[in-house]
């Protein structure tokens, strides 16, 4: 109610609730309970200082000071007509044999039936010849040409009309040829109805069996060196667990497939950067970094941080969150690790600290190579070493071949069962885009 006023603006909000002025004033420890959280994010878009007052002191607003001006009506509005519906014209027998008797087509018929047909449809005009086969039902009543005793011979100005009024109520194809065959035909009748009911955009709009066959997959190029090329993405909102964990940061090197995680209460730029500034004062500046089009990532904060740092940015197609595939395949391995850690009712950054170290020193179905080895050419010691295990050569060389043959593997039998096809657009053509539904990643 009072949104246009507040929004953007700095005020202060009083209130006799002496707790509240605390939930409100500090982000407190994660143990808010549900509906306090849901208060104070419906307030972060205000900008405001918590103030406690007395009740005594305490005066709310009056109705006398909350009625509004008087304001001057300047009398109703004129009509204006905005739009005007009509159905479908409906088709007269007047106009049907109207359309019959001008109808050149029809009336070469009418003659050739008087006449008698010839033995073979070598000896007929063209136009004539789509009706041989069924010359043995076809009689002249008056300027009607009939196909039996109830079906008319349909004159061609009136055939677009016809299908028009059998798909009015949007019936499939299927109906629509039936209500037709009972009572008229003509020519390639069947061609049409099927053209023209593909084409009608009621139908395109509420079909939901239809499906656009999958376009072949494209592997993503393994990057010659670790820490070359990393992919970003934020995972949540979780309801389930506490505040300071409503978000998750990821973050996965496509060469070494190196991750690293980082919880967080919100996810605007700063907080992004800062996660960032943290991890690449450790493993150094990438050359490149993989994102969608969150709204931290297209911020100007996130530009200039990637700017000082001489780091190129490559955003993913908009609603094709493959454009990302290694780190939303490693959302996927996260969301698994935080379910188990919420079943066993284990602390949530415990448990993905403790999976983290896991993940790095085991070797990757992709790369055959734990990533520890890969970005830092050495084994990571775990608990389960318990003999000291000496460093080993360099296995980059050989972990490209063994990507490239995986991923072609891969490509081949996923094109192969997905049944994928190059698209056949032109420029120019009009295409429908067909928007998903939108799913909370946190959710899934």
């Amino acid at each position: 109610k009072w949104r246009p006023y507040l929004w953007g603006q700095h005020f202060t909000l009083r209130t006799d609730h002496c707790a509240l002025t605390t939930l409100l004033a500090t982000k407190g420890n994660g143990r808010a309970g549900m509906r306090v959280a849901r208060w104070s994010a419906r307030l972060l878009c205000y900008t405001y200082d918590v103030i406690y007052r007395p009740g005594s002191l305490n005066c709310a607003a009056d109705c006398l000071s909350r009625l509004p001006l008087p304001t001057k009506s300047d009398g109703g509005l004129d009509p204006e007509m905005v739009a005007f519906v009509t159905g479908l014209p409906t088709l007269s027998v007047e106009n049907f044999l109207s359309a019959s008797e001008s109808c050149p087509e029809l009336t070469m018929l009418r003659s050739q039936i008087s006449q008698g047909w010839p033995k073979t449809s070598r000896d007929l005009d063209p136009v004539l010849v789509p009706f041989f086969r069924i010359r043995d039902e076809l009689c002249v009543d008056g300027v009607l040409v009939r196909r039996g005793e109830h079906r008319a011979i349909v004159p061609s100005a009136l055939r677009s009309q016809l299908v028009n009024l059998a798909h009015e109520t949007h019936q499939g194809i299927v109906q629509t040829k039936r209500r037709l065959r009972d009572l008229f035909w003509w020519p390639q009748m069947d061609a049409q109805v099927q053209s023209a009911v593909s084409s009608c955009l009621t139908c395109q709009m509420n079909d939901k069996s239809a499906k656009t066959a999958p376009a072949p997959l494209q592997p993503v190029s393994l990057p010659p060196d670790p820490w070359q090329k990393l992919g970003i993405d934020i995972v949540g909102p979780f309801d389930s667990g506490p505040l300071d964990c409503r978000f998750a940061i990821s973050l996965i090197d496509y060469h070494s497939k190196w991750p690293e995680v980082a919880f967080a209460p919100n996810v605007t730029a700063e907080v992004v950067t800062s996660f960032l500034h943290a991890v690449f004062s450790r493993e150094g500046n990438p050359q490149c970094v993989v994102t969608d089009n969150g709204p931290q990532f297209v911020s100007s904060v996130f530009a200039d941080f990637l700017k000082e740092r001489g780091i190129s940015h490559i955003l993913s197609s908009i609603y094709y969150p493959q454009g990302n595939a290694a780190v939303e395949r490693w959302n996927r391995v996260l969301k698994e690790c935080i379910l188990s850690a919420e079943q066993m009712g284990k602390p949530w950054k415990h448990a993905v600290t403790e999976f983290l170290q896991n993940y790095r020193a085991t070797p990757h179905s992709t790369t055959g190579v734990s990533p520890s080895e890969l970005l830092h050419h050495r084994k990571m010691r775990t608990k389960l070493n318990i003999f000291p295990v000496g460093p080993k050569s360099d296995k980059c060389a050989r972990v490209m071949d063994t990507v490239s043959n995986k991923q072609l593997k891969s490509k081949t039998y996923n094109d192969k069962r997905r049944g994928a096809k190059y698209p056949t657009f032109k420029p120019g053509d009009r295409v429908r885009v067909k928007r998903p539904v939108h799913v909370r990643k946190g959710a899934s």
